[in-house]
């Protein structure tokens, strides 16, 4: 386990070296990215503003909600944006070269690539972050609770986005159902705050489809102080992360080289 992730770390260093050799490219990727999800940040906030709390939520909490939704996507879809060509890999027969490796092929697949434009969603989220942190005054225990919750977060995120391209073993031409479809049901909730989910919806977006837990839930945890969501998020992380793992390597054997010959990405 150790190498496997010793492997992973050199891979992703190695990624991050070859995007970041055209400088100027790969620092307007990050700025980029940046001032496009502060667009979210407005908007919301001047909505707040205009309608007043809803559900308890206020301009504060959005911009937490939007730190952990920008951090989740911005950790899977830069180091391990492998997961989401996946589609693009069946679909080439370039899938062949990772079924050859020596290497843990889940991992090989995820730190196949790097997303430049994503490591700007990373810088994005751990700033709205911190901010969200100072508005609250947030005390040592909501810091341990932010920590825990970045990470479970992550967890969830990854585990739903290699489902949704995992679906790509099992149809012929699976890129418009994932990136239009599948993923982007779990997506487009989890960047809507808490108070606009209630009763039957609300479960549905936090154990059926767990939208809520990579943004709306961790904020709820950290303002309340809540070890019962805390605990319901670890719980339902790890639930996922196995199923999602289980999926991959299931669906793996459906796969049939297309006998290309493709060696490159």
């Amino acid at each position: 386990m150790f190498k496997e992730i010793k492997f992973a770390l050199y891979a992703i260093k190695k990624n991050i070296q070859s995007s970041a050799e055209l400088r100027t490219s790969f620092m307007m990727n990050i700025v980029g990215m940046m001032i496009n999800n502060s667009a979210f940040i407005i908007l919301w906030v001047f909505f707040v503003k205009s309608v007043g709390v809803i559900g308890g939520w206020t301009a504060a909490d959005i911009i937490g909600l939007q730190g952990f939704a920008a951090l989740s996507y911005g950790v899977i879809f830069s180091v391990a944006v492998g997961i989401r060509k996946l589609p693009d890999y069946v679909a080439s027969g370039s899938f062949d070269r990772f079924m050859l490796s020596p290497k843990n092929l889940l991992m090989r697949v995820a730190t196949s690539a790097f997303n430049a434009s994503s490591a700007g969603d990373v810088i994005f989220g751990a700033i709205c972050i911190i901010v969200y942190g100072f508005l609250i005054h947030a005390t040592t225990v909501q810091v341990l609770f932010a920590i825990a919750l970045i990470i479970l977060a992550v967890m969830v995120f990854f585990a739903i986005a290699l489902i949704a391209n995992s679906v790509s073993f099992f149809i012929t031409d699976a890129s418009g159902v994932v990136t239009g479809g599948l993923f982007e049901l779990f997506l487009t909730p989890s960047l809507f705050h808490g108070g606009a989910f209630q009763g039957v919806m609300r479960f549905i977006f936090t154990f059926i489809i767990p939208a809520l837990l990579i943004g709306a839930v961790p904020v709820e945890a950290i303002k309340n102080i809540s070890v019962h969501q805390l605990i319901v998020t670890t719980v339902m992380a790890f639930v996922w992360l196995f199923i999602s793992i289980k999926f991959f390597y299931k669906a793996v054997k459906r796969y049939e080289s297309s006998n290309f010959m493709t060696f490159g990405v």
